[in-house]
């Protein structure tokens, strides 16, 4: 892909998955290849099966059955693990060069944990010139923010979760 970029949809706002999801759909309309790795999240989403109907390459690299600030050392040590896992993953597929369109779904709370390393990180950045790359979740990390080519913050003013409303599936999940 010409004029190639890197992404990153952030902020405490809700939105970032579904904007990642929203490009993606676009590109496969465009006729791109496009691959979506999902991370932390504790449940498979609805935009899974849509995506993958429409011709994109989706993987999940969480193991957990529950959100990630209730789980103790050895579910941690999993999420880590599965982390890992999925950006080796991506590290294959920037050096094959066959995807278009590479979304890394909660990837900044991987990044900012720091699961993965930073200097690795803006690396593969580095050699990533033909694929266009999207980073979602709260909290990016300052340096990769600096980074991106884009970087949108979605920002709450207000949610359905002050009012005690919990995920609706269809909506936000």
């Amino acid at each position: 892909m010409e004029n190639a970029l890197v992404q990153v949809y952030t902020g405490d706002g809700k939105g970032k998955t579904t904007a990642a999801v929203g490009l993606a759909v676009r590109a496969l309309g465009n006729q791109f290849k496009v691959r979506f790795l999902q991370f932390f999240k504790s449940e498979i989403s609805g935009e899974v099966k849509p995506l993958e109907k429409l011709g994109a390459d989706v993987s999940i690299h969480n193991h957990q059955d529950k959100p990630s600030w209730t789980m103790n050392e050895i579910e941690e040590q999993q999420l880590i693990a599965d982390s890992k896992e999925g950006w080796q993953i991506f590290v294959d597929l920037i050096q094959s060069k066959t995807y278009d369109l590479i979304v890394l779904d909660e990837a900044n709370h991987v990044l900012n944990r720091g699961y993965i390393d930073k200097e690795e990180v803006l690396e593969i950045l580095e050699q990533a010139k033909n694929t266009e790359v999207v980073f979602t979740g709260r909290n990016a990390p300052d340096w990769l923010m600096e980074r991106a080519d884009l970087v949108t913050e979605m920002k709450m003013h207000k949610h359905p979760f002050q009012q005690k409303i919990g995920s609706r599936t269809g909506i936000e999940k």
